[in-house]
């Protein structure tokens, strides 16, 4: 089985083209069309994983993991403001207080990216269909 580097769908070795998207397969190397192979058994071998629940979800037509982007984004973007929160506010106020508002901070910023994300995401989704 080959997967689509555009959408992750699992198709036959002998597929030309991918059955979701339509994307071409002889523009995918042998090379990169292994690496996408092995990764998808990587994660669907590790489903019970933090980090695959955290980055990944199930794809609604194949079953396949894939790398869940808003969460993923959103993930990242609190991490930052975050470490941003914490490193503005260190030596001025008690380590509580501190992490307290670098809490609030990371929470501000990552609840839109999330949600914009998230109806990006459903718009794409449901335009397909």
């Amino acid at each position: 089985m080959k997967f689509c580097r555009e959408c992750g769908c699992e198709n036959l070795d002998e597929a030309q083209f991918c059955k979701n998207c339509g994307l071409e397969f002889n523009s995918l190397s042998a090379n990169e069309n292994k690496q996408n192979n092995e990764v998808n058994v990587v994660v669907n071998e590790n489903k019970n994983s933090i980090v695959t629940k955290l980055f990944y979800k199930p794809d609604k037509s194949t079953g396949q993991m894939r790398i869940a982007k808003s969460k993923s984004i959103s993930i990242a973007v609190f991490v930052l403001m975050f470490i941003f929160g914490m490193a503005v506010n260190l030596g001025q106020f008690p380590f509580i207080s501190v992490f307290i508002a670098a809490i609030i901070v990371g929470l501000i910023f990552a609840i839109p990216t999330f949600l914009i994300g998230y109806a990006i995401g459903w718009l794409i989704d449901g335009s397909k269909n």
